[in-house]
């Protein structure tokens, strides 16, 4: 790839005579282009350290991310975390460094902490046009996702994919198994799609399971599980299993073998999400994390090309989550897949907005964080200077990333009340390869949706 300065060097070279008295001037400008390379020199804590300023809302223009290719271009997974699940520039970096990676570095595959079968009308819609946009993304679940931000990645991967082979195609998929509703109307669209005449018999089967809309990213406490037991969940399970072994070579007749690979990987997570309600509070985060990243091994190897893993910064840490008590999380079993094939990037905010399921009102709200002085780490990239700039740690030896200091880390639910409590510690070189810094944050933007009649 051409970096983007030096093709408009060599453009305005075409444009003008190269007699022009203006031409001594432009080459200048020119070089001058070239060589303000996106890296500074700064002083974090006691050491100087080069980091990379960037433009975390300005998603089409690369240049600030080119010295970057290097490092990532030849890795499998990239990992992009974030500090809450409603800040726009969070949203918009990552956005921003999905297209630089495609664009740059020949990465295909996009996935995100949603669930698997929610997000298969979302890789329809960028894949062939089929439906609209806010009527795919609508099936991903999760409020987190549902926001102009999000839309707009979507949008862009659709455009990408315009005119392309199928095997240079964008690929969207969710690898989150906290759902029952989204597999199991995944199963349904299949037999609808390839078994109409037998779609009544399996919808009756699929009973409670396509109309449980309680169980998108909850914690096990707080569901409401009055409405449907392990046992009758279970049964369900197996109905499906009994279902598709008695169809199976008809069904891989009708759509293909990887069509009913696709489809039956919904069956896995199904099975996963029943795991998770049968655990206990304790043991959740771990059980989710591991399927999660068994089920980013399985896209990988169905693929077999690069991708790029959106998640929250408690996911995508390659070492105990210190987060959360010393949580053991996916990044660290995708570290033991993929070694140093794998790339993660946390990140760390000094204050501003955010949105996030208020714990008091029981609805979303804009929330907003001071700079904080506990915040020890955040406190130190602060006086760096630039507002936004990435860091990669793996080559650093500053004693502030090899120690304990504190950064924001909030999940979906926030209570202002105890906003302090949302400090918490972290050894970032331990837990990530690189950090993105934002200084100040402003909200994401949620779609404006109708009431559904």
């Amino acid at each position: 790839m051409i970096h983007s300065a030096l093709y408009k060097f060599i453009l305005i070279l075409t444009l003008y005579d190269m007699k022009s008295p203006f031409l001594p001037m432009l080459l200048f400008l020119s070089i001058f282009t070239l060589q303000s390379h996106p890296q500074t020199q700064v002083k974090i804590g006691k050491s100087t350290e080069t980091v990379y300023p960037l433009t975390p809302n300005n998603t089409s223009d690369f240049d600030d991310l080119i010295p970057l290719e290097a490092l990532l271009k030849d890795r499998k997974v990239v990992g992009m975390g974030e500090a809450t699940h409603g800040t726009k520039e969070f949203f918009n970096m990552k956005s921003k460094m999905f297209k630089f990676l495609v664009t740059h570095c020949g990465y295909r595959i996009f996935t995100i902490e949603a669930t698997y079968g929610g997000t298969l009308k979302v890789n329809d819609y960028i894949l062939y046009g089929k439906g609209d946009v806010l009527s795919a993304m609508r099936g991903m679940g999760y409020w987190t996702w549902d926001t102009e931000e999000v839309k707009d990645l979507i949008e862009w991967m659709k455009t990408h994919n315009t005119g392309k082979p199928e095997n240079e195609k964008l690929k969207f998929y969710g690898f989150d198994p906290q759902s029952y509703k989204g597999p199991a109307i995944a199963l349904a669209d299949y037999v609808g799609e390839f078994d109409k005449q037998n779609l009544d018999e399996f919808v009756k089967g699929l009973s409670i399971l396509t109309d449980s809309s309680d169980l998108f990213f909850e914690n096990p406490k707080y569901v409401n599980t009055s409405y449907h037991g392990n046992e009758q969940v279970a049964e369900i399970s197996s109905f499906i299993q009994k279902w598709f072994a008695e169809k199976e070579n008809p069904y891989k007749s009708a759509s293909g073998k990887t069509k009913y690979d696709l489809a039956h990987f919904n069956l896995l997570v199904l099975q996963q999400a029943l795991l998770l309600k049968k655990s206990s509070e304790e043991n959740y985060g771990f059980l989710r994390d591991s399927c999660m990243a068994q089920n980013l091994r399985w896209i990988y190897e169905l693929e077999q090309a690069k991708m790029f893993a959106w998640a929250h910064n408690g996911h995508i840490c390659k070492s105990l989550n210190s987060f959360e008590k010393d949580r053991v999380c996916m990044g660290i079993f995708l570290d033991s897949i993929f070694g140093s094939a794998y790339y993660t990037i946390g990140f760390v905010f000094n204050k501003g907005n955010f949105q996030a399921f208020s714990w008091e009102t029981k609805k979303m709200q804009v929330f907003t964080l001071p700079e904080y002085r506990k915040n020890t780490l955040s406190n130190a990239l602060a006086l760096a200077g630039p507002e936004a700039f990435f860091i990669d740690l793996t080559t650093t030896n500053n004693k502030l990333f090899s120690t304990k200091g504190n950064v924001y880390y909030i999940g979906g639910g926030f209570r202002p009340a105890i906003w302090e409590r949302y400090s918490k510690p972290i050894i970032a070189k331990k837990q990530f390869d690189g950090l993105i810094f934002i200084n100040t944050t402003t909200s994401a933007v949620p779609i404006d949706r109708k009431p559904v009649k």
